[in-house]
């Protein structure tokens, strides 16, 4: 029986990780100081984790954190506002929470290796 318990609770680990690229969300960050701030959104598939800054010329105003809707303008830098010279500095990322300064790579591997030890010694 415990054996059946631990089994389930490795698959569950496992299928945890593969839930969904989960983003953190900040709409407006200036300096350390995140002004609104919600929940982590859930990427829709597709999509990446994202963060803009917004510049005027070499000045930078401020930055936001979310859940990027369109992949083609990761990485790119793009003018939007001529009148205020204002450029949006866009990057994108693909794993948990990774858009924000305290972001840590969680390795799948690791995950699905950890399941298959457990797994396996359950099995002898």
């Amino acid at each position: 029986m415990n054996k059946y318990l631990l089994l389930g609770f490795s698959v569950l680990i496992f299928c945890s990780v593969a839930q969904g690229l989960m983003c953190k969300v900040c709409k407006f960050k200036v300096g350390d100081l995140c002004f609104d701030s919600d929940e982590p959104c859930k990427a829709d598939e597709g999509q990446y984790c994202e963060t803009t800054k917004v510049y005027t010329g070499r000045i930078k105003l401020f930055t936001k954190h979310g859940c990027g809707k369109y992949s083609e303008l990761c990485n790119k830098t793009e003018q939007r506002d001529n009148v205020f010279d204002m450029n949006y500095n866009r990057t994108c990322c693909n794993y948990d929470l990774c858009n924000g300064a305290a972001a840590t790579n969680p390795s799948l591997p690791f995950f699905a290796g950890l399941s298959l030890a457990l797994g396996w010694w359950l099995a002898h």
